[in-house]
């Protein structure tokens, strides 16, 4: 005989079944629908500010360029390309990782980013931040997960989560 799922759909109680997200609930699908049909529509409840004619914050982009093709920084016209400031933040982070951006790191995240972190955090709050405990995820919801995969030892384990305070609920399944 098999055992059920830790998370059988059937055992879940009748009011989360019944819990609506506008995430993915019934105004996100109609406005769906809508799109399908050729209206346009700017979904504004996933923080999409680029969808709403925000410019997309050009130095950051500029330093992850230049950290995805450290060769530009051997051109000797990089600097007619991109300004002093990303160059300097691109080397600073590029000699954080000796394997560049694309090689295995700390699965924490890189030891001198998460050092920075911990005293950006120190400086903000005032609170005393050991990097050894910061974990640096490409999103919450691999974050979410990862404490999940950590705290459920088995199938008995369960995990309440108030959906309405999740705003990416469909990627914990």
């Amino acid at each position: 005989m098999m055992g059920r799922k830790a998370l059988d759909y059937e055992e879940l109680n009748e009011n989360v079944k019944k819990v609506q997200y506008a995430v993915r609930g019934e105004l996100y699908l109609r406005a769906s629908e809508l799109q399908k049909e050729g209206k346009r529509i700017i979904f504004t409840n996933v923080g999409n500010p680029h969808a709403l004619g925000q410019k997309p914050l050009t130095f950051p982009r500029q330093v992850v360029a230049l950290c995805q093709a450290p060769f530009l920084l051997d051109d000797p016209n990089v600097g007619l390309i991109f300004p002093a400031d990303a160059i300097a933040r691109a080397k600073h982070y590029l000699s954080l990782a000796p394997g560049g951006l694309g090689a295995y790191s700390d699965s924490r995240g890189i030891p001198g980013v998460r050092q920075e972190v911990a005293e950006f955090i120190q400086r903000r709050d005032g609170y005393p931040s050991d990097p050894e405990l910061i974990y640096l995820t490409d999103g919450a919801s691999k974050g979410v997960m990862q404490m999940l995969n950590a705290i459920i030892r088995n199938e008995r384990d369960g995990v309440w989560l108030s959906l309405k305070a999740v705003s990416f609920p469909q990627n914990l399944t």
